[in-house]
């Protein structure tokens, strides 16, 4: 990758990428040097409806600005760390300038094409569909992204992706001593990784999550965590606990001037829509 002098300042790329907006972290992310570049960032994440099936609703931002890091599928160390407080994802920015792509991104999954039309509010400028509106795919379709490009914004692109394959995983049962083990259906191929969210709320609280280890393996299939690295989210006290598995896949490429970013998530529990 020859993206020179990428970094942002003044917000996280995590909003931006939507359903993945925990998944990127210290050790889950591609970090650039210092300069402002042309960005696009094009998300399809799996949520399901009220008939529990699986769909997606495809959406994309584009603009100039300095991004410190971005969630990248290749860095899989295979490890966990505390990630101090649990912040809930946001899609609220600063100190950017959005760009014009075109009237509409076109994005083409399992023989249908989708049409994401370009939405302008309070000086926000993205591609969504309308509020609650998904379209059909199935997890692990291959994509065709269209964007038409705008004079004076973002260029012309046509990025070509996978999207994050469904996955099952084994329930996740808290030891006391020793290990806990993990498995799930690895991926067909070593271009995905396995992102945990472990998340708790500790006795004294308020019964809110507020805590979370986070973790990330390589996508195949087995792994395991030693207690020791997690025993605040194992502790019996606690009020709650939870977990949250992401199957992640990233393209990030070059363009003039800047970088366009494709990202997809399965994610378990599926996000209701």
């Amino acid at each position: 990758m020859t993206l020179p002098g990428l970094r942002v300042r003044r917000f996280g790329v995590l909003g931006v990428v939507g359903a993945t907006a925990l998944v990127a972290s210290c050790d889950t992310t591609l970090s650039f040097r210092p300069n402002e570049l042309l960005w696009g960032f094009v998300n399809i994440n799996a949520v399901s409806n009220t008939a529990n099936q699986v769909r997606t609703a495809p959406n994309a931002v584009f603009f100039r600005g300095e991004v410190s890091t971005v969630p990248s599928a290749a860095l899989r160390p295979d490890s966990c760390f505390p990630v101090q407080n649990f912040v809930p994802p946001t899609n609220s920015f600063t100190g950017v300038t959005y760009l014009d792509a075109g009237a509409a991104v076109s994005v083409s999954m399992g023989g249908a094409l989708n049409t994401i039309p370009r939405v302008s509010s309070g000086g926000v400028t993205s591609y969504n569909l309308a509020s609650g509106t998904t379209v059909a795919y199935t997890p692990g379709d291959s994509a065709i992204i269209a964007i038409p490009g705008a004079n004076g914004g973002y260029p012309q692109v046509e990025l070509r992706a996978k999207t994050a394959e469904a996955f099952v995983l084994q329930p996740l049962v808290p030891p006391r001593t020793g290990y806990m083990q993990l498995r799930w259906n690895r991926a067909a191929d070593t271009a995905s990784a396995l992102i945990l969210q472990l998340t708790f709320a500790p006795a004294g609280g308020s019964g809110n999550i507020s805590r979370e280890y986070r973790c990330a393996f390589r996508d195949d299939g087995i792994d395991s965590i030693p207690v020791a690295a997690i025993p605040a989210w194992t502790d019996s006290t606690n009020l709650k606990r939870e977990f949250i598995a992401t199957r992640l896949r990233t393209i990030l490429r070059d363009i003039n001037g800047g970088a366009i970013q494709f990202i997809s998530t399965y994610q378990i529990p599926t996000p209701r829509q």
